[in-house]
């Protein structure tokens, strides 16, 4: 922790960038890669903006207008696919919860559409909706 306090403000705001970005990429959340890059971009604030404060106020505005920017890519409405097709359940479904389909040479996450049904991995479920990068399916039998 004294490490930190020894150094320039745009070390500490570099590092704190590269930080979340590399927790971005782990964790597959947008967010923090906002976060991450308002931090870099306020690194290279601190080179000319001595006070703490505004470097803070530089960080809060840029995290909030960049994790805004991204939440403009996701879908707003939920699109249905039609007809319903089937897909593979490659990892476990728990009841309310979600797993993880193979869906058209692709893996999903997906939801069960009657939340008290649990699919195990390798039953076949019809794909019937979707909700932003989330499959909502049905076990074989249940489509109405």
């Amino acid at each position: 922790m004294q490490w930190i306090s020894t150094q320039p403000a745009y070390m500490v705001w570099l590092l704190l960038g590269l930080m979340l970005l590399a927790t971005s990429v782990i964790a597959l959340e947008p967010i923090v890669a906002a976060i991450g890059i308002a931090a870099i971009v306020t690194a290279i604030a601190a080179l000319t903006v001595p006070s703490i404060a505004i470097q803070l106020l530089i960080w809060g505005l840029l995290s909030v207008a960049m994790a805004m920017l991204l939440r403009s890519f996701v879908p707003k409405q939920s699109q249905d696919l039609s007809p319903p097709s089937e897909g593979q359940v490659s990892t476990t479904i728990p009841r309310g919860g979600v797993g993880e389909v193979s869906y058209e040479g692709s893996y999903w996450s997906a939801r069960c559409q009657v939340s008290d049904v649990t699919l195990t991995a390798g039953e076949t479920v019809y794909v019937v909706g979707r909700q932003g990068n989330t499959l909502i399916v049905l076990p074989i039998g249940q489509r109405d």
